[in-house]
Order: structure tokens, then sequence, then C-alpha cells
């Protein structure tokens, strides 16, 4: 790996922080979201209170993130807490100072920042009064709370990304972009002008980020999930490739070409959808396309499409495939207690077919497995977890020097533990342990696991040493 390689972990400061209403804070769309249970374990939901309290913790927990050497970490702006309404006039100055006062640790301790500007924290009065980004005037609230926080925190962070995992809007909107489908609005309707929109919103964000500091480096991200043909029948291939385009490439075509791809375009033709999509902001989309420096995505599984054999419309099937709840699995692939599905190599084929696509440069900035954990005598032997990022790891190195990838950085899902996207505790990510349970807080104490050290020792030696022989 080149040595400049950007090791490190990423969280969401949403789903980390706690300070539930502190220091002017307004609800998001994660603190008032009503959750519907993955299949799996059963679940042990948390409020957003507390969470892991990142808010009262971040210096300790970025010690420990110090300590492992990380290169860079990556967390997210929470917007709620910098424009508690977001149409506010007047930004609150607690949160911008929070998240400064965060940057200079980090720099401090020669960890580079990486921000992310929307990440499920969307303030909740935009969904309830604007219905998200599904109303254009929200984008430009959300372009004025970005040139607020850039503007703060310009030449302190180089590495910028819009807008987390934005192809999962259309199928996660109250909690990916704070809205709900309007009762006189189809589903494929929704689809095409939230895709449009918050292609729009990422657009501007890259405008206003680039004026403001020309050095900056911004990033498109997607939630990656490669979909494989469940059988080698054409009908399947075609599903598939049908489901990537929609799910994996329609943010990043956009993004990268400035333009709605052709079979889009035809979706939308064939669907006869009224798109409001006018020419300014055709401009800003395009425009935007040529100041895009990289693109980012998260990995944690890959999934399998089949076609419909009852379906003989064309329109209807497409549709089937674009919403397919059947949850098809993988013969192939073992899976956590959740049920996603572990598929290393997936993360390589990941990295060849988005390069080969966008030559751009990429970065991983989410890649990790959830494991339901106990804490035994101040430790946690999680070498399930290690053998995961060993695979992964290896996965990538093999992209980078044999299939000639060019990746920035590797950042795992996550430093420490906290509420997962389902407001999971007992769905615990992270390489520091915090002890807290479902409802008794405990000390939120932070205790290292067996993984903590050994993601130390790959990022000292760069990724060559991958081997599980840490004494714990």
């Amino acid at each position: 790996m080149k040595r400049d390689f950007l090791w490190g972990a990423a969280l969401s400061n949403v789903q980390a922080e706690g300070a539930y209403l502190e220091d002017g804070k307004g609800l998001n769309v994660y603190d008032t979201l009503v959750v519907t249970p993955e299949k799996g374990i059963v679940p042990m939901f948390c409020d957003t209170a507390v969470a892991a309290d990142h808010y009262h913790h971040y210096k300790e927990d970025i010690d420990l993130m110090a300590e492992m050497g990380f290169k860079a970490y990556r967390f997210s702006v929470v917007w709620s807490r910098i424009h508690p309404l977001g149409d506010d006039e007047k930004a609150n100055e607690k949160g911008l100072d929070f998240y400064e006062s965060m940057v200079d640790y980090l720099l401090e301790k020669g960890i580079e920042p990486v921000v992310s500007l929307v990440h499920f924290d969307m303030p909740d009065y935009l969904l309830r009064e604007y219905n998200g980004f599904l109303n254009k005037k929200v984008i430009d609230f959300y372009a004025k709370h970005v040139e607020v926080v850039v503007n703060r925190l310009k030449g302190k962070v180089k590495y910028w990304l819009t807008y987390n995992e934005i192809n999962l809007a259309p199928y996660q909107s109250d909690l990916v972009a704070g809205a709900y489908r309007p009762e006189d609005m189809s589903m494929t309707e929704m689809f095409a002008q939230l895709s449009i929109n918050t292609a729009i919103a990422h657009a501007r964000a890259v405008e206003v980020i680039k004026r403001i500091d020309s050095n900056a480096w911004v990033g498109g991200m997607i939630g990656h999930a490669p979909f494989y043909p469940l059988t080698c029948k054409s009908e399947d291939i075609i599903a598939a490739d049908f489901k990537n385009k929609m799910h994996n490439y329609l943010p990043f075509d956009i993004m990268t070409s400035g333009e709605l791809p052709d079979y889009f375009l035809n979706f939308i033709k064939q669907r006869h959808i009224h798109i409001d999509y006018k020419e300014r902001e055709q401009k800003v989309v395009l425009e935007s396309s040529q100041k895009l420096d990289y693109l980012a995505f998260s990995y944690y599984r890959s999934g399998v499409q089949s076609s419909f054999d009852h379906i003989e419309d064309f329109i209807d099937l497409e549709d089937a495939i674009l919403f397919d709840h059947r949850n098809l699995k993988n013969p192939n692939y073992t899976a956590n207690e959740w049920g996603w599905q572990i598929d290393a190599e997936g993360l390589r084929y990941s990295l060849i077919d988005l390069y080969h696509r966008y030559h751009k440069p990429l970065f991983i900035v989410e890649n990790g497995i959830g494991i339901d954990e106990k804490l035994d005598n101040g430790k946690v032997y999680d070498d399930e977890r290690i053998e995961y990022y060993q695979k992964h790891i290896t996965s990538l190195k093999c992209a980078v020097e044999h299939d000639g990838v060019d990746l920035m950085g590797y950042l795992a899902w996550s430093p420490i533990d906290f509420l997962s996207s389902h407001k999971e505790m007992r769905k615990r990510y992270g390489f520091v342990y915090v002890n807290r349970g479902f409802e008794d807080l405990l000390d939120l104490a932070r205790y290292k696991k067996k993984s903590f050290y050994w993601y130390k020792k790959v990022i000292a030696t760069n990724g060559e040493n991958l081997q599980n022989d840490i004494e714990y």
C-alpha cells in the first residue's frame, strides 16, 4: 500500500454522541425514527439521549484512535446541532464550537478529519414542515448549512463527503432524506424525483465547498452492495444488471457525468413520470461533476437478484426488482446474527467495478461487522471481527496491488461501539467496547477489544501484517 494510505475508522455522530438536546441541539430524523426491527436475533433498541455519550467522551475516544495509529477519522457534523430547526437564520455557535474543537484535537493528534455533511441527521422540523429533500426549499437550507460548516472548518478539514449513502434515499426516505411519500405519489415517482433532488443537494454542496476552499477534496458517497445474478439464467442476469444500475450506479453516474443517464431517462419516460428538474439545477449538477475529486462508499455485504417468473409486463417486472423485499440469500456465504452475508471478495469486485467505470480515486469509508458481544473481565475476544477484517483487507490489497485500483484509504466501521442505524445497542461494531446495556447505562467506560491491538498492528505495518497473533 502507498505510504500516504489513509488507515482509520469512521462513525456517525448522530448515533454516537447522545447529548440529546444539549447545548442548543434540535431533534433530528434519527432521534424521532420509529424503528422497523431487522430480521435476526431479538433487538435491544435504545433512544438517543445518551447513545455512547461520545459528546462528552470525544477526547478520550480520539486518544484511543491515536493509540491505534489512525491516519484518518471520518465523523459527521450533526445538522440539527448546527441548525436546530433547519431553516434557522442563525447557526448554533455551541454546535460549531464543538465540531471545531473536535477537529482541532484530531489535528493535534496527527489524525486527518474526514467530514460527512448529512448522515441521518436532518432536523426533524424539515421533515414535518417541508417533507425533507422532496421539497426544493430544503436543498437551499442544506446549502446554507454546508456554507456555515465549511466556513468554520476551512483550512482544517481537507476531505469532505457531501451526503452519506445517498443512493439509499428512495428506500429509507425518512431517515436518509427526511421525506415521506405523499399519498398521490407512486413509489417509482418518488424514486425518480428523490434521486434527482438528492443529486442537486450533492451538487450544491460541492459548489459551496469548492467556492469556499479550493484546496478541499470533495467526494460523493453511496452505500454499495453489488447484486449478483442468483442463477446463470439470462433473466436473472438482466434483473441483476437493472438492480445494480438503479441501486448502485445511478448516483455516481449523475455525479461524474453531470447528466441523467439514458437508462434512468428511459425509466422515467416509460412510466410517464413528470419530473421537476430546472435548467439552472441541471447546470449546477453539470458544473459540480467537473469539481468532484473522489468517490467514496460503504461496503458490508453483497446481494443476489433474480427475476420474477410470474410477472410478464416489463414495467411491472422492473418495479418488482427495484423494490424487491424477498431478501434472497447467496448459498455460497455465511452471515452474522442479523443475516448480513459476509463476502470479502465482493469488496475486491466492487473496487474493480467502480474504478473501471468511473476512473476516479476511491475511498472505502465504512466496512465492518456487527456482533452481539459481552464484556468478560474487562476484555472482549472478538476474533470473529478480526477474521472479517483480515479477509476484507486482503481483498482490497489485491484490488490495489494486482488490479491497479487507485484507493485513497480504508476506514473501518467503527472505532467505538454505538447505536446501529436501527438504534440497536446489541449490534456492536467497535474496536472499543462501550460499557452500557440496553436500559442500564452502567458506567460508559471504554474497554479495548482484542481487535483494537490487532488493527493497531495492521496500521503500523501499512497492512502487511494481518496475522491474528495478538497476546491479549
